[in-house]
Order: C-alpha cells, then structure tokens, then sequence
C-alpha cells in the first residue's frame, strides 16, 4: 500500500509583516479563505483508490488541478493545524514571532490554539487509519504544518518515506509513503 501526500499550491495571499494580535487572527482566516495561485502543472496519472482533500479551498483546488478527472473526497482528518495569535496585544509584532509563538503553545497544549498536538496526532493517526482501510493507495492533499504531524506518525508506523525533507515542505511537494 501506497499513500501519497501532497502539499497543496501556494495560496495567492500576501502576509503582512508586522501585525498586531487581531491582524494576524484575522490574516490566518483570510488565508483559509483565499485561493491558489495559477499553477501551471501537468496533471499527474496516478492510479490511486481514492484521492482525499481538506475542507479548505487551495487543497480541494489543488487536487481539481492535479488530478482533473478524477474524484475526491474531503475529510476533516488532513486539515491545516490552526493557528491563533499567541496573546491579545495592539501592539504590531514581526509575522515570524506569531507564528513560532503559536506553533510553540500548540506543542505544549496551551487552551489559547484552538487545537493541540496531541489533537493533531490523533487526526493523522485518523487520516491513515483511513486510507489502511480502503486497501488499496491513496493521496492526500494536505497542508504544511500537519504534513509534518503526519510524517512522523507515518514512520512510528513503520512506513518508509520518499521525498521527506524535514526542514521545510513546499507546496506541492510530494512525499510518499509505502508499508
């Protein structure tokens, strides 16, 4: 068994960067809101059982421009990890500390992140439990910061990866995942 795991496109939204707290929860939403940018691919013919997306527009998009004849189905389980400013502030901070600062609470279960890792392991233990079910290969696109949740629950499971790269998945990049 196969599982394809695909980055979606990259998203056509500009990021400020320096906001304060209500600037950056309400940039996160607009980018969970916005679309791809054009992307000019050549479909791929993979033979997959099922091709699984998101509910987020650029993953259900992303799969409508990889895989056009094809059907897929959405699942909570893929979904981005969400992310929240870190404390209530006016005050206008780099766009990289409300990221590390989020994505930190997140790992150490803070209430303030509307999910926690412990959630977002168990939603990609989900994903693959779900794909080990239909017995045959599978693609999921997906987001960036839960595509490395996934990578690592995939190995605890022991299945071998192609296209890892640890420090930095791009969009659509491809990893695969075979056991």
């Amino acid at each position: 068994m196969k599982i394809m795991i695909v980055r979606h496109g990259k998203v056509n939204m500009k990021w400020p960067k320096m906001c304060s707290s209500e600037d950056f929860d309400k940039a996160c939403a607009e980018y969970d809101r916005s679309d791809l940018e054009s992307i000019n691919i050549i479909p791929l013919d993979e033979q997959a059982d099922r091709i699984y997306v998101s509910k987020l527009l650029r993953s259900a998009n992303t799969a409508r421009i990889l895989f056009p004849n094809k059907k897929y189905y959405e699942v909570l389980e893929i979904g981005e990890v969400p992310l929240k400013s870190f404390m209530d502030t006016k005050k206008r901070l780099p766009l990289w500390i409300w990221n590390v600062l989020g994505r930190l609470q997140w790992y150490i279960g803070s209430a303030r992140q509307l999910e926690k890792r412990k959630d977002t392991l168990q939603r990609a233990n989900k994903a693959i439990d779900l794909c080990e079910s239909e017995k045959g290969d599978c693609v999921l696109v997906t987001h960036g910061f839960f595509m490395k949740t996934l990578i690592a629950v995939l190995k605890k499971r022991g299945y071998m990866l192609v296209g890892n790269n640890q420090l930095e998945i791009k969009n659509l990049q491809i990893i695969w995942a075979e056991k």
